[in-house]
């Protein structure tokens, strides 16, 4: 890479469509790295890269993201956005009702 001829670069965001600039210091850090030229503005990448640790994480980020698992009462399979974790009983929304209406007859009766 001839370091004379770079000059910063207005790019446009492959999300956000807004214009960013890809200056000479991040042209030279991505070359040194053989990476190609961003596509994604800074905010728009670390928005993905939160977005995609959040995944793996299991945490909810809105509606799309749903897990199928089982049942821990009755064994049927069905859709949740919480991910299973050691510790954490799941039930599918039949069961859990059947719970809380156990659990609400119970304060009743006590």
């Amino acid at each position: 890479m001839v370091e004379e001829t770079l000059e910063d670069k207005n790019l446009i965001c492959k999300d956000c469509k807004r214009k960013f600039v890809f200056t000479v210091k991040e042209q030279k850090n991505y070359g040194q790295k053989d990476w190609a030229d961003p596509v994604r503005c800074r905010v728009c990448r670390r928005m993905k890269k939160i977005l995609r640790l959040a995944l793996e994480d299991g945490v909810p980020i809105g509606d799309e993201v749903q897990f199928s698992e089982a049942c821990d009462k009755c064994g049927r399979s069905f859709l949740t956005r919480i991910k299973r974790r050691p510790g954490i009983n799941l039930y599918c929304d039949d069961c859990w009702a059947e719970i809380k209406r156990g659990k609400v007859g119970d304060r009743q009766k006590g």
